[in-house]
């Protein structure tokens, strides 16, 4: 492989080469076998993969650019993945932000404990939005948090700067049981500093039960989605469940809104960067165009009514009900959804969101996150039970039990998906051009992140454009000069 597969070109994969980098949009996909999977025979659908075997074939285009089946490595040492370490007995607790992972995770626990008696495992969990403004504190007064995991962007550049994130490059699981790009947001100048466990994708889910019944298609442009809206509110339909007052998945939306917002993904990095170091406010001109695409799906229908005061509890509830017919969200979502009504078992679909009429350079989003780490201030025993936890959690069988029991992809070799149906109904969306989300380029969350987004629920609530993103960019060269 000299090229990139789809052109992926995602944010911060860079530093660890082309290669890795146009596997990791692909080679994830559960077992799927539209063509014969022959080494070198031609096939149909760039990015197709036969699994994810560390030796598996991907549907790839050659110099010629004709598409072939292909050899592809994902690890980043063609080895065999290394065994589960062995850890000491004793006590440590797990921080996390997945309530709806519990159950799963018990189940693994208490695999890990039966493996080495006398160790023990406790989960102390939180909600997203509690967890990203508290989690830091939390962790850092709490001795016994010896394992935990960040996001990425800036969560995980606050626990970097704060001393809370072990070094753990030299981890034989870590350069042989993890597909190697993965490893991007956890790596600061060449170290990897955790394991980024999940591999998601935040495109909205569409109910395709819903669209089957309407003989709707998906939308596949900008006007599509507004007509598609009109159409959908008229029939009885929330278009869009957008939460709008749940904030940590409100802001999904935005990462389809940027991805093709400027000509090319340096630009769009360039322009975030900005605004998150003060250089550029919200009331420059490209990020005006993308605030008036809220009030423009407001004025079509697409939200719900009193969308600032609609939770993301309302949001998936009227969704799996069949009240909505699409879900602004992303795959970790899939297994809430089932979990309020389990008939919507194989009925979801993840939607190209298109923001743009012309041709799109993307056509989705993906994210690397869940970035399991060491805390380097738990006592050495403690580390050494961490260590050996995240190991276990890095065996494909371990990694294969969470990711089909939570209906979350992972960025774990050898894995097979084909026991769920919605990871493999959600994985056409790896043989698309991707971008990696966007939304968590920034790393002033609190100061620049949060009241950005608060702007944009606001406008699709029906606040006026122009004063919002003054007001809002006046509150954030505050926060910053603060």
């Amino acid at each position: 492989m000299k090229r990139m597969i789809n052109g992926v070109r995602p944010v911060g994969f860079m530093r660890i080469g082309l290669v890795t980098a146009a596997v990791a949009a692909v080679v994830l996909a559960p077992i799927a076998r539209a063509d014969s999977p022959t080494f070198g025979k031609s096939c149909t659908v760039q990015g197709l993969s036969t699994g994810i075997k560390t030796t598996d074939l991907v549907c790839q285009q050659d110099a010629n650019g004709k598409l072939k089946w292909a050899k592809v490595f994902v690890g980043s040492a063609r080895v065999k993945p290394a065994a589960a370490m062995t850890s000491p007995a004793g006590t440590i607790e797990f921080y996390h932000w997945r309530p709806e992972d519990k159950a799963v995770f018990a189940s693994i626990i208490s695999k890990f404990e039966a493996a080495n008696p006398g160790a023990h495992i406790t989960q102390v969990i939180s909600n997203s939005v509690d967890y990203t403004n508290l989690a830091f504190a939390k962790i850092k007064a709490d001795p016994k948090a010896a394992v935990f995991v960040t996001s990425r962007g800036g969560q995980f550049q606050q626990f970097y700067d704060g001393g809370l994130l072990r070094d753990i490059s030299s981890e034989r699981y870590v350069k042989q049981n993890v597909v190697s790009s993965a490893l991007a947001p956890a790596t600061v100048n060449g170290k990897v500093y955790g394991i980024p466990y999940q591999f998601l994708f935040n495109d909205p889910l569409y109910n395709t039960d819903i669209f089957a019944k309407n003989n709707w298609d998906v939308p596949a442009n900008w006007s599509d989605v507004l007509a598609f809206c009109k159409k959908a509110k008229a029939a009885g339909y929330i278009p869009f469940a957008y939460p709008g007052a749940t904030r940590g998945n409100a802001g999904q939306i935005m990462n389809s809104f940027m991805m093709n917002s400027a000509p090319d993904l340096a630009t769009l990095t360039s322009r975030l960067q900005a605004i998150d170091t003060g250089k550029a406010d919200l009331t420059s001109d490209w990020f005006t165009a993308l605030a008036k695409q809220y009030k423009a799906m407001a004025d079509a229908g697409c939200f719900p009514p009193n969308v600032t005061g609609y939770t993301d509890t309302s949001a998936a509830a009227d969704f799996a009900n069949g009240k909505a017919a699409i879900y602004p969200t992303g795959t970790f979502s899939i297994s809430t959804v089932v979990g309020l009504n389990p008939a919507m078992k194989g009925k979801m679909k993840l939607m190209s969101f298109i923001a743009v009429d012309t041709k799109p350079t993307y056509q989705g989003i993906f994210n690397d996150t869940f970035i399991l780490s060491v805390n380097p201030k738990a006592t050495s025993r403690d580390q050494n039970i961490a260590r050996a936890f995240i190991s276990f959690l890095a065996q494909a069988p371990i990694a294969q039990e969470y990711a089909v029991g939570t209906s979350q992809h992972v960025s774990i070799v050898n894995v097979d998906y084909s026991s769920n149906i919605d990871l493999s109904n959600t994985s056409d969306i790896m043989g698309k051009n991707l971008m990696l989300a966007p939304r968590f380029i920034f790393n002033n969350v609190g100061t620049v992140r949060n009241p950005m987004e608060d702007a944009l629920i606001a406008i699709a609530g029906g606040a006026d454009v122009t004063k919002t993103l003054a007001d809002t960019s006046k509150t954030i060269k505050q926060g910053l000069s603060g």
